[in-house]
């Protein structure tokens, strides 16, 4: 799966530019926020015998739990989807509130749906 291999890279990089943000693409490390984590993406494929023609990525933008969590989130969102529409081919397509669990803690986020083609 070279196509979603490359993807994956490139969505990493993408997103390690974002100033102050540490990029996770280990779905089970402890996450020291403001974090974006990169999980595997949902496939979808355009016929059999061939490979997969498009990906649908989960990236959870995640912050500290306290009282400045939903004003960071605000923030920190629109400037991960700018990140990743530098990305040839990917788009934000929605951003859904959510809580990251890390280790024993929970922690605020939203989890960004990007789709990309390959």
């Amino acid at each position: 799966m070279g196509a979603v291999a490359d993807a994956a890279a490139e969505l990493a990089s993408a997103l390690g530019t974002v100033p102050g943000v540490r990029v996770y693409t280990d779905l089970g490390a402890v996450i020291d926020p403001p974090g974006v984590v990169l999980g595997p993406p949902a496939l979808t494929w355009g016929g059999p015998c061939a490979d997969p023609v498009s990906a649908r990525w989960l990236v959870a933008v995640v912050v500290a739990a306290d009282e400045r969590a939903l004003p960071r989130l605000w923030d920190l969102a629109p400037l991960v989807a700018a990140a990743v529409d530098t990305v040839p081919d990917a788009v934000v397509i929605r951003a859904d509130p959510g809580v990251w669990s890390t280790g024993t803690t929970e922690l605020p986020c939203y989890e960004l749906q990007i789709e990309t083609s390959l």
